[in-house]
C-alpha cells in the first residue's frame, strides 16, 4: 500500500489526508444523524461537504495523471526511441492516482447516500 502511495506521485499523500478528513467528517455526520443530535440543516451542509470532497479528490487524481503524462511525454520527446515495456510501465503508474481518487469518491458517495437517506 505504501508503495502505491509513493509511486503514485506527489498528490497521493495530500489525497490520503483529505480522504481521511472526509471520512472523519462523514463519521461525525452519521453519528449525529443516527443519534438524532444536531441541527438537520447543519448536518445536510456537512454531508454535502463529504460529497464535494470526494469529487475534489477524484479530479485531483485526474490532474495528477495529466501532469504525470505531460512529464512522461516530455522525457520521451527528449530521449526519442523508447521501449514499449517502459512506456507501458509509465502509463500504469499514471493510472494510480486517478484510480485512488475514484475509490475515495465512491466511498464518499456511499457515505453521503447513507446519511442523505437518513436525513430525509
Amino acid at each position: 500500500m505504501v508503495e502505491l502511495l509513493t509511486s503514485g506521485g506527489v498528490f497521493m499523500w495530500p489525497m490520503t489526508i483529505i480522504g481521511l478528513l472526509m471520512m472523519a467528517l462523514s463519521a461525525k455526520v452519521l453519528m449525529d444523524t443516527f443519534s438524532g443530535s444536531g441541527e438537520n440543516i447543519l448536518l445536510k451542509k456537512r454531508n454535502a461537504v463529504v460529497l464535494q470532497l470526494g469529487v475534489f479528490l477524484y479530479f485531483v487524481g485526474i490532474l495528477s495523471q495529466a501532469l504525470g503524462l505531460m512529464q512522461t511525454f516530455q522525457v520521451i520527446q527528449q530521449i526519442g526511441d523508447i521501449s514499449p515495456a517502459l512506456l507501458i510501465g509509465g502509463l500504469r503508474v499514471s493510472m494510480i492516482s486517478p484510480a485512488y481518487g475514484l475509490i475515495l469518491f465512491i466511498i464518499s458517495l456511499i457515505l453521503w447516500s447513507i446519511a442523505r437517506y437518513k436525513l430525509t
